[in-house]
Parts: C-alpha cells; sequence; structure tokens
C-alpha cells in the first residue's frame, strides 16, 4: 500500500527573493511523509530516531548528516511518541542558487559535485560530522539566518558552499580507493546504457536481459552506487536531458517530453513539476531569466 505523502514548496519557505532557509526543529508523528521542490541538508542535532527515505528506514542519531535530493520522499521519526526528542536542522535551498556558487568555484572537483546536484544525479547521502565541522557550520547558518542585515544573504550563501564542500569531503572519505568492487565493474556500462537509451521505452526488465544481471541485483546496484530505486534513476535522467533542452532549444514542450521518452506530455508535466516544484514552461522562463540576470552563459 502506497503512502499517503505531501509535496513541500520553496515558495513557502523563500521569502523576499531569499534562496536558503534554515530552521531547527523538534521531529514528531504528525509530520507528513513528503517530497520538495528545493534541496536539503539536515544535520541530527540532538537525540536520535529513524529516517524514512525512499524504500529505506535509516537509525539516526546526533552528528550524522544527511542530504535530500528534488523529489526524493522522506521524513525524520523519534524513536517513540514519549521516547528521546528528535531535534535536525535543516538547510533548504533551491536549485537555482547552484549557477551562481559553481561560478563561484574554482575547484573542478566541487564543481562537478555542485553539477550532480544541479543536475539531480546526486542519490540522497547519509555521513558522520568530521571534528565537529557540520555541527558550527550549522549554528552559524542558524545565527545568519535569523539575522537581517546587509550581506546576509551573500554569507549565508557562502557558510552553505562551505557545508557543501565539507559534504563532499565527508563522502570522499566513504569511498574505497576503486569506485566500484571488481565483479560489479560492469554495472558502469548499465549506467552508460541508461544514458544512451533513456528516450525509449526503457523497463528493469529490459535492463535486466541487456545487462546479464537480475531484476532484484539490479534494484540493488541502484541503490547502492546511485542512492536511488531503479524507477527513481531514469526519471533523474529523463528530467537531467529534458532540462538541457528546455535551457538550449525553444521546441515545444510536447516534443521535449518525447524527445526525453514521454510517450504521454501529462505524465511529463507531472513528474516534472514533482521532481522540479515547476511546470516545463515555467521552469523554461524561470532559468532563462535567471541565467540573463547573472550574465552566465548555458553551460550546455
Amino acid at each position: 500500500m502506497k503512502r499517503p505523502m505531501e509535496t513541500y514548496r520553496g515558495d513557502y519557505f523563500f521569502r523576499q527573493g531569499a534562496m536558503v532557509f534554515v530552521n531547527r526543529s523538534s521531529e514528531s508523528f504528525s509530520v507528513s511523509y513528503h517530497n520538495h521542490d528545493f534541496l536539503e541538508i539536515a544535520y541530527i542535532a540532538e537525540g536520535e530516531g529513524f529516517h524514512h527515505i525512499e524504500d529505506q528506514v535509516q537509525k539516526v542519531r546526533k552528528g550524522q548528516l544527511f542530504f535530500i535530493p528534488l523529489g526524493v520522499p522522506h521524513v525524520f521519526r523519534p524513536t517513540s511518541a514519549n521516547g528521546k526528542t528528535l531535534i535536525v536542522n535543516n538547510c533548504i535551498f533551491s536549485v537555482l542558487l547552484l549557477p551562481k556558487l559553481i561560478a563561484f568555484v574554482a575547484d573542478p572537483g566541487i564543481v562537478s559535485f555542485l553539477k550532480q546536484m544541479e543536475e539531480g544525479v546526486l542519490g540522497h547521502l547519509s555521513v558522520a560530522d568530521r571534528n565537529d565541522r557540520f555541527e558550527q557550520l550549522f549554528d552559524a547558518l542558524y545565527e545568519q539566518n535569523a539575522r537581517s542585515m546587509s550581506g546576509s544573504n551573500d554569507y549565508l550563501h557562502a557558510l552553505l558552499l562551505q557545508l557543501i564542500i565539507e559534504l563532499k569531503r565527508a563522502k570522499a572519505e566513504l569511498e574505497p580507493a576503486g569506485s566500484m568492487p571488481a565483479n560489479d565493474h560492469s554495472f558502469q556500462d548499465v549506467l552508460q546504457y541508461v544514458e544512451n537509451h533513456y528516450m525509449k521505452e526503457l523497463t528493469l526488465t529490459h535492463l535486466a536481459h541487456a545487462s546479464g544481471f537480475s531484476e532484484r541485483h539490479l534494484q540493488r546496484l541502484f541503490l547502492q552506487y546511485t542512492g536511488m530505486t531503479w524507477h527513481h534513476y531514469l526519471q533523474t535522467v529523463r528530467i537531467r536531458m529534458s532540462r538541457r533542452l528546455l535551457r538550449s532549444t525553444s521546441s515545444k514542450i510536447s516534443a521535449v517530453a518525447e524527445q526525453v521518452g514521454y510517450q504521454d506530455i501529462h505524465s511529463f508535466n507531472r513528474v516534472f513539476k514533482r521532481r522540479m516544484g515547476l511546470t516545463p514552461g515555467q521552469y523554461r522562463k524561470d532559468i532563462r531569466r535567471s541565467m540573463e540576470t547573472r550574465g552566465l552563459m548555458d553551460p550546455f
């Protein structure tokens, strides 16, 4: 049985042109299972509990940090209604902020990491605090978010960039010297196959026949190496490609939908809005206006 889910909109949190919002919340069972049209970095500040994300349930405790991409359903829960308090610090930010951060960064690895966030190919992550750096950054974010001073937004953006860099470093520490065990190297061929055939009618059964992996093993590999289910990964690739087309061409929305594998434009519009928080038409208008305002060229 599919659980009910809400979609949280950035418009509710981002006021007066801001693209970052920080808060501190005591989690409870009244909070809805939800996805959102913004990116989120959450830090467990106190207590312990559980993180329900997609089809997984993760035990959480103080010192853990989570990155939740666009459109990924999740919710934090305490251990019980009468158990220990679970306090979570949240930093949410608009995907439209990422081109500004990318333009500022010189390190190629950080640029690549930010682009993965922007394009929706970075799955959800969980890392541990590094020498209390996450806690210190969240204290600074929370303090700055509460102020209304000259340069506050720029200060928040700088702190957010530091947080993302620390997240990337912590992620790198978890990765082995090789990107994949030897017996799973061919899974990279699976990912490349999806990149080459996403515009076609692509099912897990078809992918299993093409790769030689069983469907069950493919599901495990997608979760292990991308942090996403197979279905969510395919949607991510298609929406990423549609965003490129919306930015760089004047093709009709229906033509864009067909080019990325959606035969039904209503399905495309529904998935795109759920993942991006905007219709394809609104996204095209907003991203072009944003790029023109910042004087940035389209990277594609």
